[in-house]
């Protein structure tokens, strides 16, 4: 069974082509539910499943940026997990059409573009007819800027990855336990931004949550090697293990970035 834990909403996702089950989808929502008429991030997503293919996992984020059509899709993208026995995904340009009810989780959600699905929400976030990838994850592959966290001696180990919008994935152990949480940012009408960190799974992963802003982060490009710390509820150091390649993000979305995060 998939218990996805009470801090991200779960979807159950199936191909817009044949209706089959095509895998789990974990969100944490930012902008689409707490300023739905203010430009960002208006949520980031973690996906896993199996296919034919074999497993798969991605990360993806969608924006909430100006649209001729009020109620028109979502400019998102996606990038293939990899480097933990899941097979290559490719780079995934996407649109996103949620129900549009201000300031409540979508029932449902479509996805077109480089994917076909339908994603239905499951309120208690357990899938019971699917059995999880491992929880072992330690690297995320080429389409992803990845991270290492340096903990200055604190038990555990982690991998920090972001796509374009300076949120991100973060997995690893912590004592005995594995992880595995999304990170990002609300904007407010003023313009200031603040994150929040949600995990992903309960059960004997370790899940809880860090509210909209009590968690900073600030970028250092000047050394030899980029980082980024955090502080706040988090003291972590992130040292930039790898750059991501392969894609631009669309012009639409790409000056959508957090202050501090830019590559």
């Amino acid at each position: 069974m998939f218990d996805a834990g009470p801090y991200v909403s779960c979807y159950r996702a199936r191909s817009l082509t044949d209706g089959s089950f095509t895998g789990v989808r974990c969100v944490k929502f930012a902008n689409l539910i707490h300023f739905p008429n203010v430009r960002g991030v208006a949520f980031v997503w973690y996906a896993e499943g199996l296919d034919q293919a074999g497993p798969y996992r991605h990360f993806g984020e969608a924006f909430l940026v100006p649209n001729p059509a009020p109620d028109g899709p979502i400019l998102a993208h996606a990038a293939g997990i990899t480097g933990n026995g899941e097979r290559a995904e490719p780079f995934l340009r996407l649109l996103v059409s949620p129900d549009r009810r201000l300031g409540s989780v979508p029932e449902r959600v479509r996805i077109s573009g480089d994917r076909q699905e339908d994603w239905e929400l499951v309120p208690d976030g357990r899938i019971s007819d699917y059995t999880p990838l491992p929880r072992h994850v330690e690297r995320n592959g080429p389409l992803l800027r990845e991270f290492k966290v340096r903990r200055d001696g604190t038990p555990g180990f982690g991998v920090r990855s972001m796509l374009s919008s300076g949120s991100w994935i973060g997995s690893g152990r912590w004592l005995d336990m594995t992880y595995l949480h999304l990170g990002t940012y609300i904007v407010d009408p003023a313009g200031m931004a603040r994150y929040g960190v949600s995990d992903i799974a309960a059960g004997n992963h370790y899940c809880n949550v860090v509210p909209w802003g009590e968690i900073s982060l600030r970028a250092d490009a000047g050394g030899p090697v980029p980082f980024v710390r955090t502080s706040g509820t988090w003291s972590e150091t992130w040292e930039l293990r790898r750059a991501a390649t392969g894609w631009n993000p669309d012009p639409a979305v790409a000056d959508v970035v957090a202050a501090g995060t830019a590559s």
